[in-house]
């Protein structure tokens, strides 16, 4: 059995969330969705929560390996039509908050680690069509050669700007570097146009002001999307403002984003306003929060493929040293003497 990296050791995971729909999709072709996890280091009750973290590489190669085993050349093209804003989870709480749909995307791309800590993206102007492109980068190693992955990554960008317009907008341009691994009826069913193959990036080309546009009924998505992933479900009239904000801060605090102002938009209130609630209650913002992340980093403690470095990162911490003091205050042990610990339990 090969040796687990230690946690001193650069690795790279990503939310199951990324696999959504892949089990599904494998049996409808025929496929064995066990036997092709299993053959990338993967089982399939590691896809049960969304949450939990899985090896990039190891999720990358199941998608490569199920396209190739099943023989279906746009299989990434169809797991990405399977996944949903939903399958951001707190990220695209991020990106449906913003004003404009190039704001949502950007907010997206700031945020993107938590989701995926492979990707980042950037934009440039094209200056000689006039159209604005954003690139998506990964981390992956260069050597790596996965088409798949990268066209699940451009295919969803540009189905987040088909569903924040309300289907006003649509790429001037799809580019992608590799050659077409499709065909070009697979391509336009897919993306609504043939992308420009051998091209010098990966990403989208799209007119800068029609997507500086105000976001259609953007306060109205939101606010649905608060009801099903901050709060689970409308709270009743007997919630106390303290439950619905340690509700709320279970998930934000997973985005980086466990403030008084972002606890406050949640939850429709203003930030002075919900204070004085939770005063009134006996409860303090700060102790909620407290609450919340040390709930989480002892579930991400408990998956032994996060290094301790990217727990820290995940919590909002400036390095380890501050997840070590942490966990010294909230369990009087370090981190590798808590993940030992649960090891062994």
């Amino acid at each position: 059995m090969p040796a687990k990296p230690a946690d001193s050791a650069v690795m790279t995971s990503v939310r199951a969330a990324s696999l959504a729909g892949f089990e599904d999709l494998v049996r409808t072709q025929g496929g064995d969705p066990a036997a092709i996890l299993g053959a990338c280091g993967l089982v399939p009750d590691d896809l049960a929560d969304p949450e939990r973290y899985l090896p990039s590489h190891a999720v990358a190669l199941a998608i490569e390996e199920a396209a190739c085993v099943l023989g279906v050349q746009d299989f990434g093209l169809r797991l990405c039509a399977r996944q949903g804003v939903e399958t951001l989870g707190l990220l695209g709480l991020v990106i449906q908050s913003a004003p404009t749909v190039r704001e949502g995307m950007m907010q997206g791309g700031k945020y993107v680690h938590f989701h995926n800590p492979t990707l980042s993206y950037r934009t440039f102007m094209a200056p000689d069509e006039g159209l604005e492109c954003v690139e998506v980068l990964s981390r992956l190693p260069p050597h790596a050669h996965m088409p798949q992955g990268t066209e699940i990554c451009v295919a969803y960008m540009c189905r987040l700007i088909h569903v924040l317009s309300e289907g006003a907008l649509r790429p001037s341009a799809i580019h992608l570097r590799h050659a077409p691994v499709g065909s070009s009826a697979q391509y336009r069913r897919h993306l609504g146009q043939l992308p420009r193959f051998g091209s010098s990036f990966d990403g989208i080309a799209i007119d800068p002001l029609a997507w500086r546009q105000p976001m259609p009924r953007h306060n109205r998505l939101l606010q649905q999307f608060v009801e099903r992933f901050l709060l689970g479900a409308a709270p009743g009239r007997n919630t106390s403002v303290t439950d619905q904000v340690r509700s709320a801060l279970a998930n934000l605090v997973r985005m980086g984003m466990a403030d008084l102002p972002s606890a406050a938009r949640a939850l429709s209130q203003h930030p002075r306003t919900l204070q004085r609630r939770l005063q009134a209650e006996g409860a303090a913002f700060e102790e909620l929060r407290d609450s919340a992340r040390r709930t989480w980093v002892a579930q991400l403690l408990a998956q032994p493929e996060l290094s301790l470095g990217h727990i820290a990162q995940l919590l909002g911490y400036s390095d380890q040293a501050v997840l070590t003091r942490a966990c010294q205050r909230w369990f009087g042990q370090s981190p590798r003497q808590l993940r030992h610990g649960s090891r062994e339990g």
